[in-house]
């Protein structure tokens, strides 16, 4: 028996690879002085069994309200540096994420630098949440100097990163993954979609996803114009919007609402372009007057 507590979230029915074991390059913990790294940079790697292995490339810090930081890091550019600056980056990154199939990993640090939770996943593929009750699986390092956040993560059989990251301010009480593992999946403050908002905003998503209109839909998952830019810029973007166009389905008519507090769903029913059938849920969050599509969870029929 181990002294860990792990859990293994599957969100939908895929097939999983071996990977062998990797780590990534070690090197000594981010300089915040030296003024020499890009806005957001993350440089490491991930390998599990049942989520597969990736880089990490790219990701996001922001505060939690007992002073530690929580850092999010994903295997793909998803425009951090300019979602930042968002009232809600931790959602606009998801988002993300999401069109980019991207895996994550995320840790929520103390302000000592230390961490009782590391999270990993795939948008549409496994989930695993550990929790540290004494086995010392990973270890973590976190340094704060003018507006920016620095440090390691180390996991003895996952990999780890180091990253040197703008720490946010979000407007909203952003959720992080160690939230959701305790059951709170948005924040309870923060006022519940109407059933016209998801419809109306899952239709806007829907239309532009049929049409292949890559900036409606990036403005219709909440997105705005210089973000969509931004967006359009990043390399292999517009092959991953491809995919992500593809889980919204035929006729895809907007089914079951489900507004809950702070977030809420549209269920989507019908069949993608290959002809499998799915009954999905398109996942949105209220941020300062708009819906952010962050999530979609997938059901094949």
């Amino acid at each position: 028996m181990t002294s860990r507590t792990l859990i293994v979230a599957l969100c939908v029915v895929l097939s999983f690879g071996v990977v062998c074991s990797q780590s990534p390059d070690e090197g000594d913990t981010p300089d915040l002085e030296r003024g020499s790294q890009a806005p957001a940079s993350v440089k490491g790697r991930f390998e599990e069994v049942n989520i597969g292995k990736f880089d990490l490339v790219e990701g996001i810090a922001w505060p939690t309200d007992a002073g530690g930081t929580i850092v999010y890091v994903v295997s793909k550019p998803i425009a951090s540096s300019l979602l930042v600056s968002s009232p809600c980056p931790a959602t606009m990154a998801r988002a993300l994420a999401a069109v980019r199939d991207a895996g994550w990993v995320e840790v929520t640090l103390d302000s000592a630098g230390k961490s009782d939770y590391f999270g990993s996943g795939k948008p549409y593929g496994g989930s695993s949440r550990e929790k540290e009750v004494g086995g010392n699986y990973w270890s973590s390092t976190l340094r704060k100097a003018e507006g920016r956040v620095a440090g390691d993560v180390r996991h003895k059989e996952r990999g780890g990163f180091e990253f040197d990251l703008p720490l946010s301010s979000p407007k909203v009480k952003e959720v992080s993954e160690n939230d959701r593992m305790q059951g709170r999946q948005a924040d309870a403050s923060a006022p519940s979609p109407t059933e016209q908002q998801l419809t109306a905003a899952y239709g806007a998503a829907h239309a532009a996803a049929m049409k292949k209109d890559w900036t409606a839909l990036l403005a219709a998952m909440g997105f705005d114009a210089s973000q969509a830019a931004a967006i359009r810029a990043l390399e292999g973007i517009d092959a991953d919007l491809e995919v992500f166009a593809d889980r919204f389905l035929k006729p895809g008519a907007a089914g079951e609402l489900e507004a809950r507090q702070g977030h809420g769903a549209v269920q989507g029913e019908g069949a993608n372009s290959k002809g499998a059938k799915f009954i999905n849920y398109y996942w949105f969050a209220p941020c300062q007057g708009k819906l952010v599509l962050y999530s979609i969870t997938e059901n094949p029929q």
